[in-house]
């Protein structure tokens, strides 16, 4: 008795997994009551009460008709091709870019023109020297047109930069005054607050001395109401202090060292903090302060 009990036991519990797929992969196609299947049950025992050989038949027919149906299933599935695939992932892939591009570029509108030079753009400045000096002119002349917009501008002033930095090379002084006009005035008249640090931002990071950088950052440092541009600029002004000592050129040297010592005491007591917290280093306290023992 235990083993035939069992026996439509297993048989109930197939025939439940046979329906829950049937429901999953044939949902779509009305389920026909199956005609009991012919299956010679004469070596089940005769014990087996009638009722239950019936519904032994009617289970085998129901697994069948699931059987027809996944096999009908597979067949009709559609296939894709692996170069579809492939495509599909180089599409997303390449749009993925873009926005990653477009991102960067709002971010940062001065490393845009970087994007859209020839992949030898490198090797072709350095070997062709007529390529080289154009492509410093034409970048020099957009920095300088005031008709273009603030970030192309803020672009033409990155490749102006990178190309003179691939060729060693620095701005004369001609240029550099040019510059030294041009991306305070970007800086200035911009309605774009990220445009705006981004020139200031670039403007600090000049290697070349000048009186006039000199006074416009000191002049951002004690007025302007972003705290992030007057640490900026007093960083720059205390960059300006030591590359015109590193340069010798000792009047503009103790020029600023004193500018920077009166900063220091300045009756603002931010403006006092910036400063000094600019010369946290060290190395650069002890050019400061080697200067300003060497003028008394």
């Amino acid at each position: 008795m235990a083993s035939w009990q069992g026996n439509v036991a297993l048989v109930f519990a197939t025939a439940a997994l046979g329906i829950t797929l049937y429901n999953q992969f044939g949902a779509s196609k009305p389920l026909n009551k199956p005609q009991p299947a012919k299956y010679d049950f004469s070596s089940v025992s005769g014990s087996v009460p009638l009722e239950d050989r019936e519904n032994l038949v009617a289970l085998h027919g129901y697994i069948l008709d699931l059987e027809t149906r996944i096999n009908a299933l597979e067949q009709s599935s559609p296939k894709i091709e692996p170069t579809l695939i492939a495509e599909q992932i180089d599409k997303v892939i390449e749009q993925r870019e873009k926005e990653r591009i477009a991102e960067a570029t709002k971010r940062n509108p001065s490393v845009n023109w970087f994007r859209n030079l020839p992949d030898d753009y490198r090797q072709r400045i350095k070997a062709d020297q007529h390529y080289a000096n154009k492509s410093i002119n034409d970048a020099f002349s957009a920095l300088l047109n005031i008709n273009n917009s603030d970030d192309d501008r803020l672009a033409a002033y990155g490749q102006l930069k990178m190309t003179l930095g691939m060729l060693r090379r620095d701005l004369d002084e001609n240029q550099h005054t040019a510059v030294v006009d041009a991306m305070p005035n970007i800086s200035e008249y911009t309605s774009e607050p990220t445009t705006r640090i981004h020139a200031i931002e670039n403007l600090s990071r000049l290697d070349s001395v000048s009186p006039k950088l000199a006074d416009y950052f000191q002049k951002l440092l004690q007025s302007d109401d972003n705290d992030y541009v007057r640490s900026v600029s007093a960083s720059a002004l205390v960059s300006q202090f030591y590359r015109a000592n590193q340069l010798d050129k000792k009047e503009f040297a103790l020029e600023l060292a004193q500018r920077i010592q009166s900063l220091e005491s300045s009756g603002d007591s931010k403006v006092a903090d910036i400063m000094t917290d600019s010369l946290k280093h060290p190395r650069l306290r002890e050019e400061l302060n080697k200067v300003l023992g060497n003028s008394g």
